[in-house]
This record gives C-alpha cells, structure tokens and sequence, in this order.
C-alpha cells in the first residue's frame, strides 16, 4: 500500500512540474506568430534562349517546364520572406524568384545572377504566387518561406 501511495504521489507531483513547465514555454501574448513552409522543386534549365537576357520579367518568356508556381494562402497582414537555394558549382548559375498576387500581378521578385534569391515584402491577407524559374541553374533547389503575423 506504501509503494502506491507513494507512486501515486510521485506521479501527481511530475505531472504538477509538466503543467507548469508547459506553461512557462507558452509564448506570451506578446510574441508573433510565425506561419513556415519549404519545398523542393527540380527544374531543368530553359533550353530554348540565352537565360539572362530573355527571361523578361517574372520569368514569363521561359519555358513552362522550367518554371514552378507554389499558391500559399496568407491568413492575415504581416512580413513574408521567402528564400531559394540552389547548388552553384560553377558560379554561374541563375534563378529567379518572383511574388504575384492572385490575379498574376508582379508583387516584387529577386533576379540576380545566381542560384540564390530572396523576397521579404509586407504582404496582406489573400492568395500569392511563389514562381521560381531556372534559367540556367542545377536542376534542384529548395525554397523556404516565413510569414509573421502583424500584431
């Protein structure tokens, strides 16, 4: 009976130290909320034109299969940064990333000459558009994104 009573005992004081550690690690009312994701797209690289100078912008003059459309659903106001990284053995791979809203309107994008591209923007509650296109890149990155909610 001892060893019982005393198990139960041990047991309710663990569960006692559990509850109020869980509540100190609750983050307070002040802290933001953070929505992440990331994927991996592969790509083969635009075959059909000198990738630099014809892409145009927001990778419309490019071939569709070497370019990926990600629809992410921003639930509120807030900061958005997205990243794509890709392998660049050579140095001289090239991929954009580009942001449009639901109707395919440009929002912004990052168009540099390599294999990695980053967007941080306000952005409002409603669909958007993440496109990454190889140019003349590897075959596989991985894009990452980070919504932080307005307070």
């Amino acid at each position: 009976m001892r060893r019982v009573l005393t198990f139960a005992i041990a047991c309710s004081t663990a569960a006692a130290v559990a509850t109020a550690g869980a509540a100190v690690a609750q983050p307070s009312g002040s802290a933001k909320k953070v929505m992440k994701g990331d994927y991996d797209v592969t790509l083969a690289p635009d075959p059909t034109m000198e990738a630099t100078g014809a892409a145009g912008m927001e990778c419309k003059n490019i071939d569709p299969a070497s370019a990926d459309n990600h629809v992410l659903a921003l639930p509120a106001k807030g900061m958005l940064k997205v990243d794509l990284v890709s392998d660049d053995p050579t140095g001289k791979t090239d991929w954009d990333l580009w942001l449009l809203d639901a109707k395919g309107n440009t929002i912004t994008g990052s168009n540099g000459p390599s294999a990695t591209e980053q967007i941080n923007i306000r952005a409002g509650k409603g669909k958007v558009t993440i496109r990454a296109c190889n140019l003349a890149g590897q075959p596989m990155a991985s894009i990452n994104y980070a919504f932080t909610y307005k307070k």
